[in-house]
């Protein structure tokens, strides 16, 4: 991990006025600008509903977002029916990876979904994105298959 000095990162939740960084830091993931819109919309669903988390790591320094996540916990009627947490839209600015900032999120999701008292965590990642999968092996997850189908 490399060491960079003065660069204070803070994780918290997103809020509305984040649209700008949080759109850059998607584009890390997608094929573009979102909308912005209904970004504000869903960060503002996000915030009310205390099974969701947009988490966004914040450079104090410059106020830039650097990455940023977000945690689902949903409710599971298998076995002792606790809730799983799924982890979408994972993403650091290429200037930021290899600080840490990656495992700091999932450090910060994984207490979110232990609190809620999640049985585990899952999440999707695109097949090209290989150095995310190491990433993703080397914090402990470990790869399953899965399946994914688009309307």
């Amino acid at each position: 991990m490399k060491e960079r000095l003065g660069m204070n990162i803070v994780m918290r939740k997103a809020k509305v006025g984040d649209i700008a960084g949080l759109d850059k830091v998607m584009q890390v993931i997608s094929d573009g600008p979102g909308d912005r819109e209904k970004m504000a919309l869903l960060i503002e669903n996000i915030l009310r509903d205390e099974n969701k988390y947009l988490l966004v790591a914040v450079n104090e320094d410059n106020g830039e977002i650097a990455g940023s996540l977000l945690g689902v916990a949903f409710e599971d009627i298998c076995g002792d029916c606790r809730p799983i947490l799924l982890v979408e839209n994972v993403a650091v600015l290429d200037k930021y990876q290899g600080y840490g900032i990656g495992r700091r999120m999932f450090d910060e999701i994984e207490q979110w979904g232990r609190r809620r008292n999640c049985h585990y965590e899952m999440l999707v990642s695109g097949l090209e994105r290989t150095g995310a999968h190491r990433f993703y092996k080397k914090i402990g997850f470990m790869e399953v298959k899965g399946f994914k189908k688009y309307f």
